[in-house]
């Protein structure tokens, strides 16, 4: 209440002092005088200051103002760090092919290579060439020994006309049916033409063979004029018989073939010869050979083997 007193009383006196002529730092200091005075003898001295009020609630923001003007452009920063590598992409087309360029100069001719390794001497063998012409009538040879009784079937003729003659293969075979019970010695005799000293000889033998009698071993092998073969080694077949109930009368007819080749045989009239006998070591059996049934030798001349 006091304070509005005051608050009141100032404002009368500030509006009293309104009509007078004095300037304004003058009327300021006596009005500050006069109220003084009066407050002194009417109310006493103006009482202390009060605190401050609760702030007021804060006013709704204006609305925006217009979009100033454009700034002054910076000075360019610094370069950042580089990168991560981005992935590869893909392979571009293919560019035009480019003109040819300039003949290049013509090279200083290099020395000779080394002689190269001597290669071997020994090739495949090749084919077989044709028939030569008919050579030299040779002597006569002395007699040979008296052969078998039995009369043999008519062999082939050696002297065979141009147009019979086959370039690659020159062979015979000498065949017969007959049964024979030799056990030691010449069961056939069979000749051959051979062209050319430089080939082999290939013979074989097919027929009907057994041998009877326990513990009994034969021996079949060939002869070529007169000897049994030695290059490289004889060509031979062993019989065995053996009976352990002890009767040895049993027969066993069977079919039985052998064969091989006979090297450094020479050109010409070949005598090929069947023979049978015993073998070493063992007692001689009861042999037979063409039992109901054709035997045959056959002689076939080939290129020599390889080495």
């Amino acid at each position: 209440m006091v304070q509005n007193s005051a608050f009141f009383l100032i404002i009368y006196i500030s509006g009293g002092s309104l009509g007078t002529t004095t300037s304004p730092q003058q009327q300021n200091t006596a009005t500050l005088q006069d109220l003084c005075k009066k407050s002194t003898l009417g109310h006493g001295f103006p009482g202390i200051p009060g605190s401050n009020g609760m702030p007021g609630i804060p006013g709704a923001p204006g609305p925006q103002g217009p979009q100033g003007r454009e700034g002054v452009k910076g000075q360019i920063g610094n370069t950042g760090s580089q990168g991560m590598p981005g992935p590869r992409g893909d392979r571009g087309r293919e560019g035009p092919l480019g003109k040819s360029g300039p003949t290049g100069i013509k090279d200083i001719k290099g020395e000779p290579g080394l002689v190269g390794m001597k290669g071997e001497r020994t090739g495949a063998p090749g084919p077989q060439g044709p028939q030569g012409r008919e050579g030299v009538k040779g002597q006569i040879g002395n007699t040979g020994s008296q052969g078998m009784p039995d009369k043999g079937e008519k062999g082939e003729s050696v002297k065979a006309s141009q147009a019979n003659v086959v370039a690659q293969t020159n062979w015979k075979q000498c065949v017969w049916k007959s049964d024979n019970d030799i056990d030691n010695g010449k069961i056939k005799e069979c000749t051959f033409n051979k062209l050319a000293s430089d080939t082999s000889l290939k013979v074989s033998f097919q027929g009907n063979m057994r041998v009877r009698g326990n513990s009994r071993c034969n021996r079949l092998y060939f002869k070529i004029n007169g000897s049994e073969c030695s290059g490289p080694v004889t060509i031979e077949a062993l019989v065995y018989n053996h009976w352990l109930s002890g009767n040895t009368n049993h027969d066993q007819l069977h079919h039985r073939s052998f064969e091989g080749y006979c090297e450094n045989i020479p050109q010409g009239a070949v005598r090929v010869e069947l023979w049978v006998g015993q073998f070493s070591g063992y007692l001689l059996g009861d042999a037979w050979t063409g039992w109901n049934s054709v035997s045959r030798i056959m002689i076939e001349e080939v290129s020599r083997p390889q080495s």
